[in-house]
């Protein structure tokens, strides 16, 4: 009875350790102490969710081998390219049953969303070097927006815009509206512009009266009879056609500091003979 009881211990103990050993995610035991992207994973929202290399990047974790864990029929993705990079995120933040399992208010609509707006679209265009999920959230290190130390957090989303429109950025801090945010601590770019579902500076987003900005100003006020002072430039500028193109892109810049005198100068700052006609 004894040799019985001994025998079934041993057993237990095997089935258990071999258990334990199958359960071990090998990837995250060598990435986590390598050089390189993956020592700052620890700081991201999704290995604070119990995600490893696996769950984002495919293969066997339980395979101790790096080439037999990335084999053929494990289902191993590398890394994204820029232009995929979307989907390769959309995969989990688009399936409404997998978020909840971490966090039901999330929205699952990002994607679409992006697809929508500005950057999606350029994207799909073969503009690769328009901004996409990384670009905006970090990777390896992406923590919730409401982390001050995420590159989309209100605190430094405008930083972030930055990377890619400097002048406009600049522009803004220095603008009312700059201030404003800065002590409201509010989400600076995307306030105007939505953050997935980018909108470009349009004479729409100046005057629609259900969007841009009469979401705070209203028909009456000195900040919405600005936006339709400046919209009228912009008109002005479009107008013209080609011969007016850089003058344009000037003044959607100074548009941001949300000064018609100041947009109108941006646009005749051009050397003399180059200035479009406002007749």
């Amino acid at each position: 009875m004894k040799l019985q009881l001994h025998s079934l211990t041993i057993a237990v103990i095997l089935l258990l350790g071999s258990s334990a050993v199958a359960a071990e995610d090998y990837c995250f035991g060598c990435h986590s102490v390598q050089e390189g992207m993956s020592l700052i994973y620890k700081n991201d929202i999704h290995y604070g969710n119990g995600l490893s290399c696996a769950d984002c990047h495919g293969g066997d974790p339980k395979i101790n081998d790096m080439n037999l864990s990335k084999a053929p029929g494990t289902g191993f993705r590398p890394r994204a390219a820029r232009a995929t990079m979307p989907d390769y995120c959309g995969r989990c933040h688009s399936d409404a049953t997998y978020m909840a399992r971490y966090n039901p208010k999330l929205p699952v609509d990002q994607l679409e969303l992006y697809n929508k707006g500005v950057h999606g679209r350029q994207l799909a265009a073969g503009q690769t070097k328009s901004a996409q999920c990384t670009d905006c959230h970090s990777v390896h290190d992406t923590r919730a927006v409401t982390d001050p130390r995420s590159p989309a957090s209100p605190e430094r989303i405008t930083e972030t815009c930055a990377k890619c429109h400097k002048a406009t950025a600049d522009a803004f801090r220095d603008s009312p509206h700059g201030h404003e945010f800065t002590f409201d601590r509010r989400p600076g770019c995307v306030t105007c512009h939505d953050n997935h579902d980018t909108e470009p500076a349009t004479l729409s987003l100046l005057t629609d009266k259900d969007n841009g900005c009469a979401r705070c100003h209203k028909p009456d006020s000195d900040g919405y009879k600005a936006a339709v002072q400046i919209a009228q430039e912009l008109a002005t500028l479009e107008a013209a056609g080609p011969d007016a193109k850089d003058a344009l892109a000037r003044a959607r810049v100074a548009v941001h500091t949300f000064d018609p005198a100041a947009v109108k100068l941006a646009a005749d700052s051009a050397p003399p003979g180059t200035r479009p006609s406002r007749n």
